[in-house]
Parts: structure tokens; C-alpha cells; sequence
């Protein structure tokens, strides 16, 4: 149940404490985004690697959960949701080679399985649920 507080909306932790909502939704917006950015760039100027297109998902994820201040299904379906919009504009920044459609070019089986699929539920396991919290103690960050 989300509570109003001086800082904006709080909602419960889906493993403890609360979660500043703004915070949680401006980092999932963000990580997405710019990370969307970079894999746009880089497709288009080296090539396009869609295997690491999931890497835009866990980004808005992991920026949601650190700016947040924990998990939500709210900031989850956010950062699943923003880094899908995110993945599409950077393909739209990759383009297509001379003589393919847009469409063909970027709807392969790999495309939809790394970049349509694997993109959002990687945001939304790393901001919606509380199975990642202990892979990501590992990280430095």
C-alpha cells in the first residue's frame, strides 16, 4: 500500500523496509535510457550484438533498486516496461542494412528471444522481485 510521505510515494519493500517510488521510477527511466543510448551507438557504429541487449533491462533495473532504495513490483514493471521502449529506439538508431526491411531485420528469433524477452525480465527481476537481492551483493556497486 503506498503511503505519502515529504519525500513522495512510499511503497513497501517487496523483501523489507520501503521504497521511494520517484526515486525508484526516475532511476528505471534513466538506466534504460541511457544504456539504450550506448547500445544504439555501438550497434550502429561497430555492429549490433543483440546477446547484450538484456544488459538495458538490468541496468534500469539495478539504477530502479539503488535510487529506490529497494525492490517493487511497481518500479519493476517500469524498468521492464522503459527498457522495452529503450531496446526499440536503439534499434531504431542501429537501422537496417541497404535492401531489408526494418521489421525483418530486427524481429530474427535472436532479436526477439535476447532483446523483446530476455531485455524486460531482466529489469524486472532486478527491480520487481526479491530473488535478485543476493546476486546482487555481489556487485561493486
Amino acid at each position: 500500500m503506498a503511503k505519502l510521505s515529504m519525500g513522495g510515494f512510499n511503497v513497501q519493500d517487496s523483501g523489507q523496509g520501503s521504497v521511494n517510488l520517484p526515486m525508484a521510477l526516475a532511476g528505471a527511466v534513466g538506466g534504460a535510457l541511457v544504456l539504450g543510448l550506448v547500445y544504439g551507438v555501438v550497434g550502429r557504429v561497430v555492429g549490433e550484438f543483440s546477446y547484450v541487449a538484456f544488459l538495458i533491462g538490468a541496468a534500469s533495473g539495478v539504477a530502479a533498486m539503488k535510487l529506490g532504495g529497494g525492490r517493487s513490483v511497481i518500479a519493476g514493471v517500469v524498468a521492464a516496461g522503459a527498457s522495452l521502449v529503450a531496446v526499440l529506439g536503439a534499434k531504431l538508431i542501429v537501422g537496417a542494412p541497404e535492401g531489408t526491411s526494418w521489421i525483418s531485420y530486427h524481429t530474427t528469433m535472436f532479436d526477439i528471444l535476447f532483446c523483446y524477452l530476455a531485455n524486460p525480465a531482466a529489469a524486472f527481476f532486478a527491480a520487481g522481485t526479491d530473488k535478485a537481492r543476493a546476486i546482487l551483493k555481489h556487485l561493486p556497486i
